[in-house]
């Protein structure tokens, strides 16, 4: 049989069909394992959610897999539009729940906002002000360290300004409740219709911690764990998601600002984090990669540097009992 590891060991899919047919039998195997009668997906809108929910069909059949939406009031109005367009192209019931009051009730926005206010004063929700949590890789300055940044957009103006370690924390804290709460309503239904969540992660969200612990870090089965994102775009092809959602740039839908996941979390492209990452989990000399990537071997060294950490916080993430 082949190993599916193997098949994703390079930039490019060496079979996209036979992986697809793995993919979609993991998804398959894990649900009569469980004896559950289908499987429900939380769309974001993205390229993964989408693949998830097409080799989930591809696994089941429409009638058994249910599609769910879980927009608050900071998400684009973009991300329901989206879901529905790839509900519908496969044929799946597609759910809508807003998960803004419970957000509200637990203090998400106050005690983010609270944060934002110490530091921009000025700021005020209601006028219109937005703001993002951004991560600054430092390229092409060796003295300068990494860092993340609070990102403020008040009358078409945008600021950047240092965000201290106990601040990032609260922010952050506040905002992994969004992926808690979403995953709460995900199990309630699924535990109601019998069916398996199937978690959306792919290769790198999973090894450098990109998702929250009890949040979408959970699920029964996860078909991309295994994939890069530029092999989760080639499936998605494969398999016929909607076109619209292959070239929507991977967006994060966390805070009130519009931001990329290049600027929350891995400051750089897709296709150029994955080489990266690659080469970092191959233990690739830095200099060979800089050369052949045409970066500088200081920042391929920063980036090296960087997957190491979060590859350590990453097994936090993976303790839960």
């Amino acid at each position: 049989m082949t190993d599916i590891q193997e098949l994703s060991r390079r930039i490019d899919l060496e079979d996209v069909a036979a992986t697809t047919d793995l993919l979609v039998s993991s998804i398959r195997d894990t649900a009569r394992h469980f004896r559950r009668t289908g499987a429900i997906v939380a769309l974001s809108g993205g390229i993964d959610s989408s693949a998830c929910l097409g080799l989930a069909v591809r696994a089941l059949g429409p009638k058994r897999v249910v599609a769910l939406t879980l927009p608050d009031k900071e998400s684009s109005g973009e991300t329901v539009g989206y879901a529905q367009e790839v509900a519908d192209a496969f044929g799946v019931e597609l759910l809508h729940r807003d998960i803004t009051a419970p957000l509200d009730a637990l203090g998400c926005y106050d005690d983010r906002l609270a944060v934002v206010r110490r530091i921009v004063p000025e700021f005020d929700a209601d006028a219109g002000d937005r703001y993002s949590v951004e991560f600054d890789p430092a390229l092409g300055n060796d003295e300068q360290l990494q860092s993340f940044r609070l990102n403020v957009i008040r009358g078409g103006e945008q600021t950047m300004h240092r965000l201290g370690g106990r601040d990032f924390l609260t922010i952050m804290a506040a905002t992994n409740q969004k992926q808690r709460i979403r995953m709460l309503s995900t199990y309630r239904i699924a535990d109601e219709r019998n069916q398996i969540v199937v978690g959306t992660s792919n290769r790198l969200e999973l090894d450098q911690g990109f998702y929250v612990k009890h949040g979408d870090g959970c699920g029964e089965v996860f078909p991309l764990r295994h994939l890069l994102k530029s092999h989760v775009y080639e499936v998605a092809a494969h398999i016929g998601v909607p076109e619209s959602v292959q070239k929507r740039p991977p967006t994060t839908d966390t805070f009130s600002a519009p931001q990329s996941q290049e600027e929350y979390f891995y400051g750089t492209s897709v296709r150029t984090n994955d080489e990266l990452w690659l080469a970092w989990d191959q233990k690739e000399d830095a200099g060979a990669t800089a050369e052949r990537l045409g970066l500088s071997t200081s920042d391929v060294e920063k980036f090296f540097e960087l997957y190491t950490r979060r590859s350590l916080y990453a097994e936090y993430l993976l303790t839960s009992l």
